[in-house]
């Protein structure tokens, strides 16, 4: 029997965690899937315990060198074999009947078109403070949506068709942060949507900020890509300004994190200038989930 979807794991330098991210997609039942666990070049290779090994639905493929997140995820992508690829972080869980009811919707999403990613809903817990919130994203079509953030955390709960890479290409693998922004960005010029499973089915740890030097550095081949009068992807003015104004909210909010506050009220600043308002696409999950 062919597979169905083809789950995609990440990972560098995450051994403990990300055992618990296989786990977590082992346990989904009602959906033929293949596990591909790609290990990003850590120095302390990624192992695969006794039991995980005797599993003949994970393949565990390594890396030479440590490229990204974004040409991890490609690697994953260019060995599945499944018509859906799904994506997890190595330091994210999913919850327990969380792929059979998406993939269903998913399923009958793209009849209609057939560049329909689904998300579903998750828990944001701040590995910092301990705290948690449920999220769940709003579905939309709008380009102006996908240039002001990755509101829907495509890491760990977006199920992909592969037409959708055949299409539009692959994860920017020059980009070290936000390749996410932009492959979503691409795929809503295209024509493409998200459809959201309203439940909470996914827990996404949030951690440390990266540096603001290497957020810097992806700001940089972002706005030279979109945003710049040059840009070979040029956006129209709203665009330009939606995306402008969330990776200025991606600067202050590294500022502020490293303690360079001055430089975070500058940021937020500019964002304000840029768009008064940046449209909130989560609202809060309060009823129990379906």
């Amino acid at each position: 029997m062919d597979k169905q979807v083809s789950i995609v794991i990440p990972v560098f330098q995450r051994q403990a965690v990300c055992e618990a991210a296989i786990a977590s997609a082992l346990a989904q039942t009602g959906v033929d899937f293949e596990l591909i666990v790609v290990d990003d070049g850590s120095p302390d290779p990624f192992t695969l315990s006794e039991a995980m090994a005797a599993e003949s639905r994970i393949r565990l493929i390594r890396q030479e060198w440590n490229a990204g997140a974004a040409a991890a995820r490609n690697r994953g992508v260019h060995e599945a074999k499944a018509p859906w690829i799904a994506f997890l972080d190595s330091d994210d869980v999913w919850l327990s009947g969380k792929l059979a009811p998406q993939l269903a919707l998913a399923q009958k999403a793209v009849r209609q078109n057939p560049l329909t990613c689904v998300m579903t809903g998750f828990k944001q817990v701040d590995m910092a403070t301990g705290e948690s919130k449920d999220r769940v994203p709003i579905e939309s079509t709008d380009p102006a949506d996908f240039a002001s953030a990755c509101w829907f955390a495509p890491g760990s709960t977006a199920l992909v068709p592969r037409e959708a890479f055949e299409r539009i290409g692959f994860f920017d693998e020059s980009l070290e942060r936000l390749e996410d922004l932009d492959w979503f960005l691409r795929l809503a010029l295209a024509g493409g949507s998200i459809r959201v499973l309203p439940r909470i089915a996914s827990r996404v740890h949030i951690g440390r900020r990266p540096s603001p030097e290497k957020l810097d550095r992806t700001i940089g081949k972002l706005e030279a890509k979109w945003v710049v009068s040059d840009a070979p992807g040029k956006l129209m003015p709203v665009l330009r300004r939606n995306l402008a104004a969330y990776l200025a909210v991606e600067k202050a909010s590294t500022r502020y994190s490293s303690g360079r506050y001055i430089d975070f009220c500058l940021a937020l600043a500019k964002s304000l200038f840029l768009k008064p308002r940046l449209r909130v696409h989560l609202r809060d999950w309060w009823a129990s989930p379906t």
